[in-house]
């Protein structure tokens, strides 16, 4: 549990608040380089660290690259 404090802990505000939300569940949007995918990771680890499943967890990412892509196809 210190070991996910410590993660937590270097995050900033606004990037501990999907983080530590447990219940529920959790889209965030923001601009490139903003630390979208580092939430991700410390949010499903905290998670898990809780005690919740990992069955019991879905993460998806989307990108303007797949967007463009797909309506290429």
């Amino acid at each position: 549990m210190k070991e996910m404090q410590r993660y937590i802990s270097q995050l900033n505000e606004a990037q501990q608040a999907p983080v530590l939300q447990k219940d529920g569940p959790m889209i965030v949007i923001a601009g490139a380089g903003s630390g979208k995918t580092r939430v991700l990771t410390v949010r499903i680890a905290n998670l898990m660290s809780q005690g919740v499943d990992a069955f019991n967890i879905l993460a998806l990412t989307f990108s303007l690259t797949a967007k463009i892509k797909s309506t290429l196809i």
